[in-house]
């Protein structure tokens, strides 16, 4: 099985330490272990002093999460009735994406994938001869779904239906009134819906997940890595309600997983167990990066900021003769500036910029400022 080339992650990871202005991250900016207990309230010397003794075998309990940070994941979803046995721990983000299209895509099946997505939900079904449906988001309807189209490309063989929400790369998020009526679609056609929710928490309202909406075939799945900031403890998690396909999964887990690192549980834990402070020390840096963001855009006369993220990144359109993978390694190689190119994401002439990174305001309006010299070559 050859798989497509990762563009967003192959291009990124040789890159991300080379960067003198990284507006290439989708992550909020990384946090420490020390701020990690200050923010949370937890007591950092009990903490260590715990680690001193503990077993370092595989797992604690269970090997599908320990029961703690299982119980801990289900309280990020207080309307969706979410049980710890509903819950399953794994290898970050990607790992969740991967187990939950190859634990339920066959031969015979169809997915239908909304994108712009992450390149995982749709590649993954085509490497392995999956019928993978595009709907694609466009500017011209503000990234809302018709869905009249998207019906279209529905049928009595459509296993699942992929979306991101947030939206990666747009940060385009979608209300509740949509999420019940893909729901509702859904239904129609028995089918499953895999909502990649790895952005969700950057509204101070509460940001709906498509697992509050009754349906046994929605899943959610999501990781530590966003809008926790803690993407190297490679924690993801999938909410799956169907039992029958939670048993898949928990024996596709076990080829590829086995158990989740027992310490990076524990820390996991923690954070969930005070998702509420977490995620506010997220939007206290994403919000005014935000606005950084937006009024620098709006003041360059070749760049359009594309639909009102609700992430962490957000996705640029310019006008310059030059396509989006030639400019991404010119700013790399003349002026250490790295973003993602729009052609990841097969969006020509733009580029995603992730704003979540800087802790310090200034950092980021010394980096776009930067960056707008550099864009002056190619006016």
């Amino acid at each position: 099985m050859k798989m497509a080339w990762f563009g967003v992650e192959e291009w990124l990871n040789p890159m991300d330490s080379l960067a003198e202005v990284n507006l290439g991250s989708s992550c909020v900016k990384a946090i420490t272990m020390d701020e990690l207990f200050r923010v949370t309230g937890q007591d950092e010397a009990a903490f260590l002093k715990e680690m001193e003794t503990m077993s370092l075998h595989y797992h604690h309990g269970d090997a599908t999460g320990s029961p703690r940070v299982k119980a801990a994941v289900a309280g990020i979803y207080p309307k969706g009735n979410v049980t710890p046995d509903q819950v399953m721990m794994v290898h970050g983000g990607t790992g969740a994406n991967d187990i939950v299209l190859m634990g339920l895509l066959e031969p015979c099946d169809n997915c239908v994938v909304i994108k712009p997505s992450y390149q995982q939900h749709y590649d993954i079904p085509k490497s392995v001869g999956i019928e993978t449906r595009i709907y694609q988001l466009v500017e011209d309807n503000d990234f809302e779904i018709d869905f009249e189209k998207l019906e279209a490309l529905c049928d009595k063989k459509t296993k699942c239906i992929v979306l991101t929400n947030p939206n990666n790369p747009l940060g385009k998020t979608f209300s509740g009134d949509v999420l019940a009526k893909i729901v509702d679609l859904a239904k129609k056609y028995d089918a499953y819906i895999l909502c990649d929710e790895m952005y969700r928490g950057m509204s101070e309202e509460y940001m709906p997940s498509i697992v509050d909406y009754g349906y046994d075939k929605a899943i959610s799945v999501s990781s530590l890595s966003k809008m926790f900031s803690m993407a190297g403890t490679r924690i993801g998690w999938i909410i799956c309600k169907d039992k029958d396909v939670y048993q898949e999964f928990k024996t596709r887990r076990s080829y590829n997983t086995i158990c989740c690192g027992i310490i990076d549980e524990i820390l996991a834990s923690i954070a969930l167990e005070n998702y509420k402070p977490m995620w506010a020390r997220a939007r206290g840096i994403l919000a005014p990066n935000k606005k950084i963001v937006q009024e620098w855009t709006a003041k360059q006369p070749h760049l359009t900021l594309l639909s009102d993220p609700m992430g962490t990144t957000c996705l640029i359109k310019y006008d310059y003769d030059v396509d989006s993978e030639t400019l991404a390694k010119d700013a790399m190689n003349v002026d250490k500036i790295l973003f993602v190119p729009g052609d990841y994401f097969d969006i020509p002439k733009t580029i995603r910029v992730g704003y979540g990174a800087f802790g310090d305001p200034q950092t980021l309006k010394d980096g776009l400022k930067r960056f707008e010299k550099y864009l002056e070559k190619w006016n």
